[in-house]
């Protein structure tokens, strides 16, 4: 426990950094432009009608009452504080504008309402601020658009870059004009997704966002990009919501992270500074047993929510569908409560099925929240339900006319309701697979079973791409080499991704590792590979013993110490739910993963900011 808490407690700081009165800065919260009243917004979109020219001497008359020696005061307590929403890390009582200033502002406002409206032609008469750059490289496209910030995230004289990044590599950098607001960047293709990112200067990311290059449109010389806003960091936060639509007080519950071991303060509060595809437990305990106890697996920036039942309706459920179909469920087994929602919606008619255990059927909750046994797909809320389940880990995937749509895994423990939501998309993602030595690099052939794929995926050359339509979540690949000296192993996946790669080890250096430990029975083994210089890797488990990690290099060397870009094995993990937990180092951020650790099973994921 105390490895945890060191890793944790130096990370809770705030997201924005303290703001220097003598530097520029940009509100986070966006500004509405109404004619109702005259807001801030109102008269800085007044003054771009009457701009043409820049550099021309004009002095707004709605603000010449404001002047002081040269400059307009533009005070936000002009506006009726009650209705307007200021940013909670960036509190601001007024902003001093210049002349200057004041006319690229407007430049600024014009480029959001022409991202809001979508008003390509208005686009077209923006002074483009990037008309003289040049090609990064040959027989390139030029894409540019607007970015914003939001969350609260403040700009003072921090570094804003755009990157263009394919599985998990950053291919071309591009450039950005915080005047104007406005990126552009060069690109050898239109696949892989544009990334925006704020760092400070201790080199620490403070704003952030991620977008899939697709379905740009052209103008002229270049193609219109997706808006970027720029809000916080990846976190993890628990999203508590009822059944019944009440909001949660912190007095009725109590939620904790990193499987019990991390209680928030508030179940409103959000675990800031985690690197993007983690994932932990969280855990809901309700105030004198009324909420039924409930385990979610978490993904960072997860937008799903973790819907509570009470215990008596839990009890209610299993006891209704136990006497329908005349079976006796144990007191203390596991249920699953799941909900399939597509783009953000409840799915009507989405037929559910565990596909690592395909006996086990899934009954359908009614539009009164009651469980039938002869209904077969969902109603309009989407709800599931499978009670009477041994501990481990499920496999659930949903199909609409036998039309793959979305995956999910559930972890069960004994007296907990596991509670998860499938996050299917309407616009799918093509993902691309790659196998190869871990240490070589060499293409190594291998089948994999990918939830919701109905066959195996055989990767006989160098890469082999499937359709995925899960916006976020997990799910366990399993991996079976076709040379036979390779090992076997379960992936974990992070839906949010659009690649799969899988890094082969033979069995003869994981048995070269395990000579030096004593290997216990009903135990599972990790691997771990991390993109980071300088890391630490502990697991959520204050009796486990640390000199169960193994380190090694980019080449195979084998050491007691974490080496730089390499891995890590961990023997000896005990069956049930478990995370494995890296911190950089060096930029104080985390990256984890949560997984069902089962008997003489092996285990492989990646860590990277």
């Amino acid at each position: 426990m105390v490895y945890l808490l060191a890793l944790i407690f130096p990370l809770s700081f705030l997201y924005s950094p303290k703001v220097d009165k003598a530097s520029p800065v940009y509100v986070a919260k966006t500004m509405h432009i109404t004619h109702e009243r005259k807001t801030p917004a109102y008269t800085l979109f007044q003054q771009a009608q009457k701009v043409t020219h820049p550099e021309m001497d004009r002095r707004p008359s709605s603000l010449e009452s404001k002047a002081i020696s040269g400059s307009e005061i533009l005070s936000l307590n002009q506006v009726d504080p009650i209705k307007v929403e200021f940013p909670e890390a960036t509190v601001i009582s007024e902003m001093s504008l210049n002349k200057q200033e004041l006319l690229n502002r407007t430049d600024l406002q014009l480029g959001q309402l022409v991202t809001k409206e979508k008003d390509s032609l208005l686009l077209n008469k923006l002074q483009n601020p990037f008309a003289n750059s040049k090609q990064s490289i040959p027989n390139s496209a030029s894409i540019q658009g607007f970015f914003e910030l939001s969350d609260g995230v403040g700009l003072t004289n921090q570094t804003v870059t755009v990157r263009r990044v394919r599985e998990g590599q950053s291919i071309e950098l591009g450039q950005v004009d915080l005047k104007a607001g406005m990126y552009q960047i060069y690109v050898g293709s239109f696949d892989g997704e544009l990334v925006a990112e704020i760092k400070d200067e201790n080199g620490i990311i403070i704003g952030e966002d991620r977008k899939r290059i697709s379905g740009l449109s052209r103008q002229n010389n270049y193609f219109q990009g997706p808006q970027l806003k720029l809000g916080r960091p990846s976190g993890f936060a628990a999203n508590l919501r009822n059944i019944d639509d009440r909001k949660i007080k912190d007095d009725e519950v109590g939620a904790s992270i990193f499987s019990g071991n991390y209680p928030l303060k508030k179940t409103t509060d959000i675990y800031p500074n985690v690197a993007r595809h983690s994932s932990t437990v969280a855990l809901i305990d309700g105030v004198a047993g009324k909420t039924a106890r409930t385990l979610s697996i978490r993904m960072a920036k997860d937008p799903s929510e973790i819907v509570l039942f009470s215990q008596n309706w839990v009890e209610g459920a299993k006891t209704y569908i136990s006497e329908k179909i005349q079976i006796e469920y144990m007191a203390d087994a596991g249920i699953i409560i799941g909900r399939v929602l597509l783009d953000g919606k409840p799915v009507n008619g989405a037929q559910v099925v565990v596909e690592n255990q395909p006996g086990i059927e899934p009954y359908y909750l009614d539009q009164f929240l009651i469980p039938q046994v002869s209904q077969s797909s969902t109603t309009s809320n989407g709800y599931f339900i499978i009670p009477g389940l041994q501990e481990g880990s499920y496999q659930i995937s949903a199909f609409i006319q036998n039309r793959h749509i979305g995956s999910q895994a559930y972890f069960v423990e004994r007296s907990v309701a596991s509670y998860q939501e499938i996050l299917a998309m309407s616009n799918v993602k093509v993902s691309t697979a790659r196998s190869f030595d871990a240490f070589t690099g060499r293409m190594v052939p291998t089948e994999l079973q990918i939830p919701g794929l109905e066959d195996l995926l055989s990767l006989t050359v160098e890469s082999a791409t499937y359709v995925e339509g899960t916006g976020s979540g997990l799910v366990e690949v399993i991996n079976r080499p076709m040379e036979r000296e390779y090992l076997p192993y379960i992936y974990l996946q992070n839906q949010s991704k659009d690649f799969l790669h899988l890094p082969q080890l033979t069995e003869s250096f994981i048995e070269h590792l395990a000579q030096q430990h004593k290997i216990a029975a009903d135990t599972s083994l990790f691997i771990g590979f991390v993109q980071m210089k300088n890391f630490e890797v502990t697991v959520a488990d204050e009796k486990f013993d640390r000199s169960n990690i193994v380190y090694f290099g980019a080449t195979g060397e084998v050491s007691m110490v974490p080496i730089q870009n390499g891995g890590f094995i961990i023997f000896n993990i005990p069956v049930g739910t478990t995370e494995v937990i890296v911190e950089n180092k060096d930029s104080e951020k985390i990256a984890s993963q949560a997984f069902y650790s089962k008997s003489s099973m092996y285990y492989l994921s990646h860590f990277a900011d």
